[in-house]
C-alpha cells in the first residue's frame, strides 16, 4: 500500500470520528461528557482490538466497481453473458487489466493478490479465475472491512447532517428505516430471502442508473463530479432479556 492511499485512509478515518463527533455536539452532548466516552469507546476497543498489519485503504469500492465490470464489460464475458474466466496477471483479458479500466491504481497487481487472497474470485482449469459474485463480500476482519465501516458511517452521518442543514423547500436524499421491534423468529429465513430478492432488483437498478451517467476519465476538476450511492444492509438484533430482581421472601 503506497503512502498516498495509507494517508487517504487516515482522512478518511479522522472524518469518520469528526462526523460522530460533531454529531454529538450538535444533539447538545456537552465537552467534558463527549471525552469521557471517547476515552471508554477507545480502550474497549484496545481490549478487543486484532492485530491489523496491513493498514486500510479505499479498497473495497474500487474492488467492487472491478467485479461489477467483470459483469458488464464484452471483453469479460461469454456467449451466454456470464463471467469469463481469465488469468489474474498480464493484458486484456486478465484481472489485472480490468482494474486498470477502471481508473488509475498505482499498484494494480497488488491489488489482483489482494482480490484473489480475499477469495473474490474462485480458480478455474488453466490457472484463470472467475469471480465469486458481483458484490465485494468479504467474510473476515481485516483492513478493507475497516475502511468499509469508516466509509459507510461518514457516507450516513453526512446525509442525516445534509437533510438537517439543507435549504427550505430542497428535497432531502433518501434516508428511511423500515423495521418492527417483534420479528418472530420462525419468519427470520422468509425476512433473509424476501430482503435479498428485493434488495438486489433496487441495487441492481440503482448501479445500472449510476453505471451509465459515471465519467470514465480522470476528473480534472473536483467541482464537475461528485462521490454518490444508495448503501442498503439488513439487519437482525435480538431483544436483550430484561434482567428480573428476585423479590424478597415475605416474612
Amino acid at each position: 500500500m503506497t503512502a498516498s492511499t495509507l494517508k487517504q485512509a487516515h482522512r478518511e478515518y479522522e472524518r469518520a470520528l469528526t462526523a460522530l463527533f460533531g454529531l454529538l455536539i450538535h444533539c447538545g452532548v456537552r465537552h467534558n461528557a463527549i471525552l469521557v466516552m471517547a476515552d471508554h469507546a477507545f480502550k474497549s476497543a484496545v481490549a478487543k482490538a486484532q492485530d491489523f498489519r496491513v493498514p486500510g485503504g479505499d479498497e473495497l469500492a474500487n474492488i467492487g466497481l472491478v467485479l461489477d465490470a467483470w459483469h458488464r464489460d464484452r471483453r469479460y464475458l461469454t456467449s451466454k453473458g456470464k463471467p469469463r474466466a481469465v488469468p489474474l496477471l498480464g493484458r486484456v483479458p486478465s484481472v489485472e487489466a480490468l482494474i486498470r479500466t477502471q481508473g488509475r491504481h498505482p499498484d494494480a497487481i497488488g491489488m489482483a493478490h489482494r482480490i484473489r487472497s480475499l477469495e473474490l474470485i474462485q480458480p478455474c482449469l488453466g490457472n484463470r479465475y472467475r469471480p465469486i459474485g458481483e458484490a465485494a463480500l468479504v467474510s473476515r476482519y481485516g483492513p478493507t472491512v475497516l475502511q468499509y465501516v469508516a466509509r459507510c458511517l461518514t457516507s450516513l452521518l453526512d446525509t442525516v447532517e445534509h437533510n438537517i442543514r439543507s435549504a427550505p423547500g430542497m428535497p432531502p436524499l433518501l434516508e428511511r428505516t423500515a423495521e418492527v421491534p417483534t420479528l418472530p423468529v420462525e419468519c427470520l429465513e422468509s425476512f433473509r430471502q424476501f430482503s435479498e430478492s428485493q434488495g438486489s432488483v433496487f441495487m441492481r437498478t440503482i448501479n445500472d442508473w449510476l453505471e451509465t451517467r459515471r465519467v470514465r476519465v480522470p476528473v480534472a476538476d473536483a467541482q464537475t463530479a461528485v462521490r454518490a450511492g444508495v448503501h442498503l444492509y439488513v439487519y437482525v438484533s435480538p431483544n436483550k432479556r430484561r434482567t428480573r430482581v428476585p423479590r424478597r421472601p415475605k416474612r
